[in-house]
């Protein structure tokens, strides 16, 4: 899939559960799309997690040597 399309489709998956991006970023439009599109999916698991309605994988996550769980959470 090409970089444009990809970008469309992160921005169109991020708006459908209400983080919507506009087009023009301000005085943050030197950084790349990428990396803005990865902060907003960021947040929005941070915002998940903090109201308790986030997911891991897996489902039940591994610890690492200090306990700490070991997970992508979404």
């Amino acid at each position: 899939m090409e970089l444009a399309r990809t970008g469309a489709l992160r921005r169109s998956l991020l708006s459908a559960v209400g983080i919507s991006l506009p087009d023009e970023l301000g005085e943050a439009d030197p950084v790349l799309t990428d990396d803005v599109l990865d902060a907003a999916a960021a947040a929005w698991s941070a915002q998940r997690i903090a109201t308790g309605t986030a997911a891991c994988l897996p489902e039940v996550p591994e610890q690492d040597i200090g306990g700490r769980p070991v997970a992508i959470w979404y």
